[in-house]
């Protein structure tokens, strides 16, 4: 016959060991703690939690090892007893993150050297959190596991490197000083010594540092001699040199910690471990190439402003500013052909600015996007910046044609004289190179119209004998109908020719065809521009 439970039986209790106490806001602080330091002592959470009495704590470490949430060992010395060492347990960390049971069985306890090594850790997070100066404040301690950063080595093979910790520190400038820490207590070996400075002279020449800090972190080694110390600064010059933005510092306290922030015992890779230092010398001087770049930037930027609003606001300074650019593209053509003509006339006059020539360059200021990089921008121009634009079109087109007049009243209606005023009539500029040239040109011209005139005057006494020739050698009947006036066209028309450009009339030059091929009575090159495409020569009707 089965037994059953009587309903009036009580529920079994839980086993005492299982059962989740009740926590109170002190303990989820000690659980959070361990949570994030892994191992912290009797002492260090009484440095960390200092509103709370010292017996107040005690007994709340121990009731929280006693339902086995943190593990608890006091490790063996030689001298005196050691405090209490505390670790999270699984069931502790469940509790804290509200994650299910652990299953699987609890931690074993800490093996010696790591309980060591981690609370020697903790040290130095109790030194930096509550050793530092009056101003200067311990804002971040991460762990290896949240310092541990990747990175491609050499032919993209992924490479990390994971320090004990990564501290940062606010100075009483606001400034953050950074570095990654490796703690050693004694028990690396010279290889792996040689290994840690490898992977980090690696992390250096890859500048991985740059995908999480705004500069190159110190290398922080604190170790236990000072040999050991030089040993391994050493080891970081022979891998990377001097001449690296990662600047390794070692010191010798690993087992004085809590003198870690004011002591001078720093050695330096930047003077070879020459002097001493203290941490905050150290981090500063690992900051110093940042603040220096820093600096530099802000000075030519300020530097750059100002220029910039120089050249914006100074149309002289900004014409002296691009003739002395080496680039001529500057994209003026966007405003229009006749607006970059009348600019690029402007810059190649060496007279002061007149009004509209000021007016338009102070439009130009504004319409670059960058006035020292002389950069057009993809603003359009209003309607005032227009206007002043156009004035300076119309400026430049009546000093052109006053150059054009002044011209043709001393060297005559030249060719060229007489294209350049069609064209300005036309409402275009003359290009800066032909307007600066046409003086020159006209003078050619003018020889021209002198070789044109000798060879006219040997033309027409040719033409007469020409047109007599022929006449003669018609028939008795055909001389009573034409006579020798009658042929003057025909003779024209076979022996002048016309010019397309210069629209001037071409005369032969028996003299030029002693040397070429072809023949003395027909024209074979223009007078004053030396064409040989020449028209046909179309006397005028009644001419």
């Amino acid at each position: 016959m089965t037994k059953t439970k009587s309903p009036t039986c009580p529920p079994r209790r839980p086993r005492r060991d299982r059962a989740v106490p009740p926590l109170s806001d002190l303990d989820m602080r000690i659980l959070a703690l361990l949570s994030r330091h892994r191992v912290l002592t009797q002492n260090h959470l009484s440095q960390i939690v200092t509103e709370t009495p010292i017996r107040t704590l005690r007994y709340r470490c121990a009731r929280l090892a006693r339902h086995r949430l943190v593990g608890r060992s006091r490790p063996y010395r030689e001298r005196g007893s050691a405090p209490h060492h505390f670790w999270p347990t699984r069931r502790g960390e469940a509790i804290l993150t509200g994650g299910p049971p652990p299953r699987g069985g609890e931690r074993r306890e800490p093996n010696p050297l790591f309980l060591a090594h981690a609370a020697a850790l903790s040290d130095l997070y109790v030194a930096l959190a509550t050793g530092l100066p009056a101003g200067i404040e311990l804002v971040r301690f991460e762990r290896e596991g949240e310092a541990r950063e990747s990175f491609a080595g050499p032919a993209r093979k992924a490479r990390a490197v994971a320090p004990d910790a990564y501290i940062e520190i606010t100075d009483a400038d606001g400034h953050t000083l950074s570095a990654l820490v490796e703690l050693d207590m004694g028990t690396m070996s010279h290889r792996r010594l040689k290994a840690k400075a490898a992977g980090y002279a690696e992390y250096a020449r890859a500048d991985a540092w740059c995908e999480r800090h705004p500069f190159c972190p110190a290398l922080l080694f604190v170790t236990t001699t000072e040999k050991r110390a030089r040993s391994f600064l050493a080891s970081m010059l022979k891998e990377l040199g001097r001449k690296t933005l990662l600047l390794t510092c070692a010191c010798d306290l690993a087992r004085r910690l809590t003198r870690i922030s004011t002591e001078p015992r720093w050695r330096l890779s930047a003077d070879e471990g020459a002097g001493v230092v203290d941490l905050l010398s150290a981090l500063r001087e690992a900051r110093r190439p940042h603040d220096e770049e820093v600096a530099s930037w802000e000075a030519w930027r300020r530097e750059k402003e100002a220029k910039t609003e120089r050249l914006r606001s100074d149309p002289e300074a900004l014409r002296d500013h691009l003739r002395r650019s080496p680039r001529q593209d500057w994209g003026f053509d966007r405003l229009g052909r006749s607006v970059a003509e009348a600019l690029r006339i402007t810059l190649e006059g060496n007279d002061p600015l007149a009004g509209s020539e000021r007016g338009a360059f102070r439009v130009l200021g504004a319409l670059l996007a960058d006035p020292v990089e002389i950069s057009i921008g993809d603003r359009e121009p209003t309607a005032a910046e227009r206007s002043a634009l156009d004035d300076l079109i119309d400026y430049h087109r009546a000093d052109q044609l006053r150059q054009v007049d002044d011209l043709t009243g001393r060297l005559g209606a030249v060719p060229v004289l007489r294209r350049a005023r069609d064209q300005l009539e036309a409402g275009d500029l003359l290009d800066a190179s032909d307007a600066s040239a046409l003086a020159l040109r006209a003078e050619d011209d003018r020889r021209s119209r002198v070789e044109q005139e000798r060879l006219c005057s040997a033309y027409l006494a040719w033409r007469e004998g020409e047109a007599r020739r022929l006449a003669k050698g018609q028939g008795f009947a055909a001389r009573l109908r034409r006579g020798p006036d009658d042929f003057l066209e025909e003779v024209d028309r076979r022996a002048l020719r016309i010019c397309s450009d210069c629209k001037e009339i071409a005369y032969p030059d028996p003299e030029r065809v002693r040397y070429r091929r072809g023949r003395s009575d027909v024209a074979s090159r223009c007078h004053f521009c030396g064409r040989g495409d020449l028209l046909d020569f179309e006397p005028p009707i009644g001419g």
